[in-house]
């Protein structure tokens, strides 16, 4: 029996004075991926002391020629229901309604940034808590 990871409870724990992001990437660092084509994401814990890698989540992604599998989506989410913010290179609307309806921050302010600065550019100005 195949058993899908991303439809497993998070097994990240932050310190209480954490939060999680997660990051869409192809890699090289970058935030470089369109939330639609991901097939994994990357999960950082950020707190005022920085920034620190923690997971990496496979996913199947859904965007299927411009038109998106619902239940993929849902499987996405419950991969990411532990993470505060999603950072993107670009979501669409429907996707970025959902993700807030997740209570997730779908974050495309800094596309193909360096992930670690922008995401420390972003919580150092909002908390953790502002939109996008």
């Amino acid at each position: 029996m195949h058993t899908d990871p991303a439809v497993l409870p998070p097994t990240v724990t932050p310190d209480p004075n954490e939060i999680l992001v997660a990051v869409a990437t192809k890699g090289d660092g970058q935030i470089n991926q369109h939330f639609g084509h991901a097939d994994e994401f990357t999960v950082y814990a950020v707190s005022p002391d920085g920034v620190r890698f923690v997971a990496v989540r496979t996913v199947e992604h859904y965007c299927q020629g411009g038109f998106g599998d619902e239940d993929k989506r849902d499987v996405i989410l419950r991969a990411l229901a532990d993470c505060t913010a999603l950072f993107v290179a670009r979501v669409g609307e429907g996707p970025r309604a959902k993700l807030a309806g997740a209570g997730i921050v779908a974050v495309d302010t800094y596309p193909f940034g360096a992930i670690e600065p922008s995401i420390t550019e972003w919580f150092r100005t909002t908390g953790g808590q502002a939109a996008g």
